[in-house]
């Protein structure tokens, strides 16, 4: 993830391309963790709503976020720009490790067969 925070540093084009091949790796592979993540954090009546809830605010940021990058990428250039994003990225990892702590697993003996199962009302 501090791949793309230096290619600022580069002037070589295929050097400045491998950083942000290997950010990019690194973020698609946390954001896939990301995803499946819903299911273990969450109920099973609750998975589908915090997923629709994630991919609208995933939506709205990304357009919010393209059209700041884009204003300031005119104004200061592109050099700080990634050195923010792998700051960004250091601290959304910092965020979900604080915030996601192992829980431990409920001490139901009870069978599954014996239990009721959920209705959606």
């Amino acid at each position: 993830m501090i791949g793309p925070g230096m290619i600022g540093l580069f002037t070589s084009p295929y050097v400045a391309i491998a950083l942000l091949c290997i950010g990019g790796f690194a973020h698609q592979a946390l954001s896939g963790a990301l995803i499946t993540l819903s299911s273990d954090v969450f109920g099973r009546n609750e998975v589908a709503t915090a997923n629709g809830l994630t991919g609208m605010a995933a939506w709205l940021a990304s357009t919010m976020f393209a059209l700041v990058v884009g204003a300031l990428a005119d104004t200061i250039g592109f050099s700080p720009l990634f050195a923010v994003l792998a700051v960004f990225d250091l601290l959304g990892a910092l965020v979900i490790w604080t915030v996601l702590k192992n829980k431990p697993a409920d001490d139901d003996s009870t069978p599954l067969s014996s239990r009721k199962p959920v209705t959606q009302s």
